[in-house]
């Protein structure tokens, strides 16, 4: 009996996500931990550009539905920008069709592999508002082969939603944090999850350490954004890991994050997800935002990052920094590039031919690599582990966690925040600079499919 539960204590310390071994990660110092900064400055307006933003809930038997539908004023320039974009990576995409030329006008995408569906139990995508009826498509990946399937059509008409409500809720604050330095601009947003009423003041400490962070670790893409900190008081502070049982409760704090209990994948006790996926859309919404960063009031060792839809971080932990690294790479479509730790909740189907994270790949086609262009000719692939000492960036076989299928995975290198490092390899700097580029309405130099007239990625 003894060892049976010393196996699961020990089980439960590998199936970490991030890097399954707290004390291999790079820790803040005690300097960074305790600094004082200056309180941020109220925002000139928390209203953004009008935008639609459709809810589409998942249910067992692989069931799709559009649950709400919203005109909210949450949306940027960017926003507008890159919905006339095809966007090559994303698990799920929503489309607004012209019913009667089926083109496509405005695309949105997030997301990140099959487990995805059944964490979140739904989607929020967010469109420019169009002028007259639209068709809505969801495309999805299939859970099994990894080929995206339309999976949901159906008619919307803006005109008959009636406009949010502008009105903010008592105890809502916006304060800006830092301006951007160069154009076109990104909006991040750091939202307080699971601070009590009494601990606002904490969380404008925290907020402006998540931007010192960023900067100071020469964060790929930093000129672009302007960083905003939205307080919400909790009424509940996120508290330990525990199965509260079913039907799902929703959780009373600002975004209603929590443990997903509901989906015991192996390691459910190391992230948190919306216990429901409109209330948290409800209440990053309240400000327009391109990139919402949660920053939640809780010293223990976690954090998740997903396409385009979550981050969240920990802040009182000593790892501060090395999370909110490693998840915002999460949010830029990176994969994990350690090796233990159990399946990763960001593995694709098992059936996928090749993943579209940036910096894994199963190596079905070395001369289809997506880095090629960091790797030099004379580089053997797939590597030899070898090469690494002379620092040459090749496949080297690893990353993944201990997702399916096992030992197909192949990585730039092996020495990087997405495993256990301080910082980015060049690989995943130039991914999360194409992402941003694309973010802000940018065309990006690596994809040649940007137009809108292409109707599937695959």
């Amino acid at each position: 009996m003894k060892w049976f539960l010393l196996s699961l204590v020990i089980g439960a310390l590998c199936l970490a996500n991030p890097y399954p071994k707290e004390s291999a990660v790079p820790k803040d110092s005690a300097l960074d931990y305790f600094r004082q900064y200056p309180e941020p400055k109220a925002a000139q307006s928390r209203i953004g550009i009008e935008v639609l933003r459709v809810d589409v809930s998942w249910s067992e038997g692989e069931n799709y539905e559009v649950t709400k539908t919203v005109r909210e004023m949450s949306g940027t320039p960017g926003v507008l920008a890159r919905s006339k974009q095809n966007d090559p990576h994303g698990s799920y995409q929503g489309r607004l069709i012209e019913p009667f030329t089926q083109s496509v006008v405005a695309q949105d995408s997030l997301g990140t592999g099959m487990l995805f569906r059944k964490l979140t139990r739904g989607f929020s995508f967010r469109f420019p508002l169009p002028s007259e009826a639209v068709e809505f498509q969801l495309i999805a990946e299939n859970p099994s082969s990894g080929e995206m399937e339309t999976v949901l059509s159906q008619r919307i008409d803006p005109g008959i939603i009636a406009p949010a409500d502008q009105t903010a809720p008592t105890g809502l604050e916006v304060r800006a944090l830092q301006a951007a330095t160069t154009q076109p601009e990104i909006r991040v947003n750091f939202y307080a999850e699971g601070y009590l009423a009494s601990r606002k003041e904490r969380f404008w400490q925290d907020a402006q350490k998540a931007v010192n962070a960023l900067r100071e670790n020469n964060f790929p893409g930093f000129a672009q954004m302007s960083f905003y900190a939205v307080f919400y008081p909790s009424k509940t502070a996120l508290g330990n890991a525990k199965d509260l049982g079913l039907p799902v409760a929703e959780r009373d704090s600002f975004l209603g994050l929590y443990f997903p209990y509901w989906e015991n994948f192996g390691r459910w006790y190391h992230v948190i997800y919306p216990t429901r996926f409109s209330k948290y859309r409800d209440g990053i919404g309240l400000a327009p935002y391109d990139y919402p960063v949660i920053l939640v009031d809780d010293s223990n060792y976690w954090g998740v990052g997903n396409f385009r839809e979550l981050t969240a971080v920990p802040t009182g932990s000593w790892s501060f920094t090395y999370l909110l690294l490693h998840e915002i790479g999460h949010f830029f479509g990176l994969n994990e590039e350690y090796e233990s730790g159990g399946a990763t909740e960001l593995s694709f189907a098992p059936e996928i031919e090749e993943p579209w994270s940036q910096n894994i790949t199963f190596l079905r086609d070395p001369n289809e690599l997506k880095w090629k262009q960091f790797v030099a000719p004379t580089t053997p692939i797939p590597t030899p582990t070898s090469q690494w000492s002379s620092g040459k960036y090749g496949a080297y076989k690893g990353g993944y966690a201990q997702s399916a299928p096992k030992n197909t995975s192949h990585k730039p290198g092996i020495g990087c925040v997405m495993a256990s490092q301080g910082d980015f390899c060049a690989i995943c700097r130039h991914a999360i600079e194409e992402r941003v580029r694309f973010d802000s309405g940018k065309i990006t130099s690596d994809s040649t499919e940007n137009s809108l007239d292409l109707a599937h990625r695959r």
